[in-house]
């Protein structure tokens, strides 16, 4: 290959990574910054539209929360208990030996 065309290629390359980076950043708008206007009740103006000054109700939570969670907290924690009790009866029982004279 050719020293110009190495050149060349590396010129195209980096135009391209230009566009690519540029291309977006002069595709985005200018946003206007301007701040929404007060109205405080003492100016005699009116809101178009009037917000009420409710808090939002509280979240209830979801019936897997409620029910099912401790509910299978609880099987875990039986199965577990069985499993230990299991284990050590079959190794105590395997253990000992009563020897008959």
């Amino acid at each position: 290959m050719k020293r110009s065309d190495r050149i060349s290629a590396v010129l195209v390359a980096i135009a391209a990574l230009f566009v690519l980076i540029a291309v977006p950043v002069f595709a985005q708008d200018e946003e206007e910054t301007t701040e929404p206007t007060i109205i405080s009740e003492s100016s005699g103006l009116e809101p178009a539209v009037p917000i009420p000054d409710e808090k939002p109700p509280e979240a209830v939570p979801d019936w897997t929360y409620r029910y099912m969670i401790p509910t299978t907290l609880a099987l875990v924690a039986v199965v577990i208990l069985l499993t230990s009790i299991r284990y050590f009866t079959d190794v105590v029982r395997k253990r000992y030996r009563i020897v008959e004279e």
